[in-house]
């Protein structure tokens, strides 16, 4: 199985880090800490295989959330620069960013991407 979810968390880890230093990868509605930037695979479905039944390229797609407990600015500077990460990664915004109300806390500021991207089995993503 190709999975990409690893280094895709990690280089925008390394991108975010001045505006956000707190980047988990699950879906929690209310982070820990803030400002807060959540990076997971969503989606990976099988679109190439070869003659032997083997995956040979995968439709990545990585949805991000950012969250902010001051201000829907703050969510948006950080969101704003996941996505520079993701583009230079090869990533196609598909979606948003969006301001997501968060039913779970109305203070806290919400804002969701979601990006995808073909990956190969012998593509490897960079590391930043």
């Amino acid at each position: 199985m190709i999975d990409v979810s690893n280094r895709v968390l990690t280089n925008i880890k390394t991108h975010v880090f001045d505006v956000c230093q707190n980047v988990v990868n699950d879906r929690s509605k209310s982070p820990a800490s803030f400002p807060s930037l959540s990076v997971v695979q969503i989606d990976s479905p099988e679109i190439a295989i070869d003659l032997e039944n083997s995956e040979n390229a995968v439709q990545s797609t990585v949805e991000i959330q950012a969250f902010s407990n001051k201000n829907i600015t703050e969510a948006k500077t950080v969101i704003s620069k996941a996505c520079d990460g993701m583009r230079i990664m090869g990533y196609v915004r598909n979606y948003g960013p969006m301001k997501v109300s968060n039913a779970t806390d109305t203070n806290v500021y919400r804002m969701v991407a979601r990006f995808r991207r073909i990956v190969s089995s012998v593509d490897e993503i960079e590391k930043f």
